[in-house]
């Protein structure tokens, strides 16, 4: 399908490609796309948006997302860490179960209405980040930036202070009971 290894304001709908390697892409827009189990290597993303698409368990190996949108788009099983910076990235209405962000930079990320389950957030930067009204059921947080982040109409969140900085980040109740959970007491 990709003839050339740079595109600009085109839009893509319904494709179905399982190999994308170093192409370029600047303001498209993919619409109801199949990249389930494809492999994107040294692909670069600017100003794209994703809406309906499926990229679950899709490979990306040094690709960058730059001012990247995903909207009501399935993205299983996705490693974001062998991304190259910068690395920007808003999910709205999404499918981020089993995900792994590890080592990545995700200062003022934007996660809206989103299912994270199953995530894992390892040694990241989240300072300023939002979950907005995400379920964030079985995620792990470890050894995060969490710093500012708001989590205030978030739920099934459980975040230990001892393995996150947490300093003036927001939460609400009665969410933010859970850590109440992580503490040696017995609540009656």
């Amino acid at each position: 399908m990709f003839k050339t290894n740079d595109y600009w304001e085109e839009e893509f709908i319904k494709l179905n490609e399982k190999n994308l390697d170093s192409i370029y892409f600047d303001s498209c827009t993919f619409v109801k796309c199949d990249f389930s189990k494809a492999l994107f290597i040294d692909c670069k993303f600017t100003e794209c948006t994703f809406i309906n698409c499926d990229l679950s368990l899709c490979k990306l190996k040094s690709s960058t997302f730059n001012d990247v949108t995903f909207e009501k788009s399935k993205l299983i099983g996705v490693s974001w860490s062998n991304c190259q910076e910068p690395f920007d990235v808003k999910f709205d209405s999404c499918n981020l179960s089993q995900n792994s962000f590890h080592l990545l930079d995700l200062r003022k990320m934007y996660f809206i209405n989103t299912l994270v389950k199953d995530t894992g957030f390892e040694e990241c930067n989240l300072e300023n980040a939002v979950f907005d009204k995400c379920n964030l059921e079985q995620t792990v947080f470890i050894n995060n930036n969490l710093q500012k982040a708001s989590f205030e109409t978030s739920k099934n969140y459980l975040i230990d202070p001892k393995y996150n900085d947490i300093r003036k980040a927001q939460f609400s109740l009665p969410e933010a009971l859970s850590f109440l959970s992580l503490l040696p007491i017995k609540i009656k």
